[in-house]
C-alpha cells in the first residue's frame, strides 16, 4: 500500500498543472465539462503542453545563465513554480481563444476549418451577433429587448432581457416599465435577431 501511495503522489504532482488549466478553462467558459475520462485526457494534453513549455523556459534560463547572468538555481521548487505559472497562463489563454473566435476565424480564412470556437451554434449566434432580439414565446407573444445574458444551452437556463417590450401584432413595441426581465428558455420557441429597433 505504501509503495502505491509513493507511486501515485509523484504522478499527481506531475498531472496537477494540467488539471488546473482544465479547471480554469471549464470554470470560465460556456463549454460543458466532458465525462471523467474526457477530463483526464484533456488534463493529460494540457500537462504535455505545460511541461514542454517548462522545458523551454528551463533551456532559455540555463542559456542565459551560461552567458553570465544567473538569477538562481534551477531545482524542483523552481520547476513547480514555472509549471504553476504556465498552467494558469495557458488556462486563461485557452479561455481567450475559446470565447473570441479569433483563432478559428484565422483558420476559416485559410480554409482549414469551417467551425467556430464556440460550444454550439446557439451560443455562436448570440456571441457573434450583438444586437436586439425578439423572443417568440410558446403562448405566441413576442418579447423584444437586448439580451444582456442568455443560456449557454437552448434547453436550459434563462434569458435576461434589458429594456424589454412586448411587440404588438403589427410589430410596434409596447414597453411595460421593467428595466430587466428574466424568461425561462423553455418558454421560448425561437429567437429572431433584428437589424434595428422596431419603430
Amino acid at each position: 500500500m505504501d509503495g502505491l501511495v509513493k507511486d501515485v503522489i509523484p504522478l499527481l504532482q506531475y498531472l496537477i498543472p494540467g488539471f488546473l488549466t482544465a479547471w480554469i478553462f471549464y470554470s470560465l467558459t460556456a463549454f460543458k465539462r466532458p465525462d471523467t475520462f474526457g477530463q483526464i485526457v484533456q488534463a493529460l494534453i494540457f500537462t504535455f503542453v505545460i511541461h514542454g513549455a517548462v522545458l523551454g523556459v528551463k533551456a532559455c534560463l540555463l542559456w542565459i545563465g551560461s552567458k553570465g547572468f544567473s538569477v538562481g538555481l534551477w531545482d524542483l521548487k523552481t520547476e513547480a513554480s514555472w509549471s504553476f505559472v504556465i498552467s494558469v497562463l495557458l488556462g486563461f489563454l485557452s479561455c481567450y481563444w475559446a470565447t473570441n473566435d479569433k483563432l478559428h476565424e484565422w483558420l476559416r480564412i485559410r480554409d482549414i476549418t469551417k467551425k467556430t470556437s464556440y460550444p454550439s451554434e446557439w451560443y455562436s449566434a448570440f456571441a457573434r451577433h450583438d444586437r436586439e432580439v425578439v423572443l417568440h414565446l410558446n403562448d405566441e407573444r413576442r418579447l423584444f429587448g437586448w439580451p444582456s445574458e442568455w443560456p449557454s444551452d437552448p434547453s436550459s437556463g434563462q434569458f435576461v432581457m434589458q429594456n424589454p417590450s412586448w411587440l404588438e401584432d403589427d410589430g410596434t413595441p409596447r414597453a411595460f416599465g421593467a428595466e430587466f426581465v428574466v424568461i425561462d428558455s423553455s418558454k421560448v420557441q425561437w429567437v429572431e435577431f433584428n437589424h434595428e429597433v422596431p419603430e
